[in-house]
């Protein structure tokens, strides 16, 4: 299983082709959130129209969404994975979208124990070999702004549980990271050109290539 991870595009969507051409065959695309600017809704059809429907793309929203684009993704071709799990080549996919409290009091945000109530039910759900994207990064990994540590606590209990954690929302973090078995990636801002290639295969290590045009 060999996915592209995009996020952070911001309704910029200029290099979404070039990103598109530079990662080759793969057999999903999961979008991280933050897929518009505060709207509208209406730019997850254009997107969707760069990106096709030769694999299945996976979406989940980000805090700078609003919150109706969940029913916006529901009614496209793209497969809502927030708060949801999602079965495919043998690897269990779940999404978490929004994030914890931001201090710009943008339109998608959680409370921790909303954000750490949600993530404990979608474990649940987990399987073998499991992804779990997450726009809000875990607390304490790819989520340093302004000196501090501003990821989700709740997104943070998922390390250790699943094999990768694929994030965004913090642009500055764009990186790979691994910790007790999990392996996290920032694949850094699509409305800039960047992106990452993630490969999963049972029993190895995921292999994360960050890409840019």
């Amino acid at each position: 299983m060999k996915f592209l991870a995009l996020s952070d595009a911001h309704g910029v969507y200029t290099y979404i082709d070039q990103l598109l051409f530079k990662a080759g065959g793969v057999d999903a695309v999961c979008v991280l959130g933050d897929i518009t600017d505060f709207g509208p809704n209406s730019l997850v059809a254009e997107l969707l129209s760069i990106i096709g429907d030769d694999v299945p793309t996976l979406m989940i929203p980000g805090n700078c969404d609003l919150p109706t684009i969940v029913e916006t993704i529901e009614e496209s071709s793209a497969v809502n994975l927030h708060l949801k799990s999602f079965d495919y080549d043998n690897v269990t996919f779940l999404g978490i979208g929004g994030s914890n409290p931001t201090p710009f009091n943008t339109p998608f945000e959680f409370t921790e124990e909303e954000m750490e109530s949600y993530v404990q039910e979608l474990l649940a759900n987990k399987g073998e070999t499991t992804v779990l994207l997450s726009h809000a990064p875990p607390k304490g990994f790819l989520d340093i702004a302004n000196g501090v540590h501003v990821g989700a606590e709740g997104v943070a209990h998922a390390v250790g549980e699943v094999k990768v954690i694929a994030c965004g929302h913090i642009h500055e973090q764009r990186g790979v990271t691994t910790s007790n078995g999990t392996a996290m990636v920032n694949p850094g801002m699509a409305a800039r050109g960047r992106a990452a290639l993630v490969e999963v295969l049972p029993g190895r290590a995921p292999a994360i290539t960050l890409i840019q045009v």
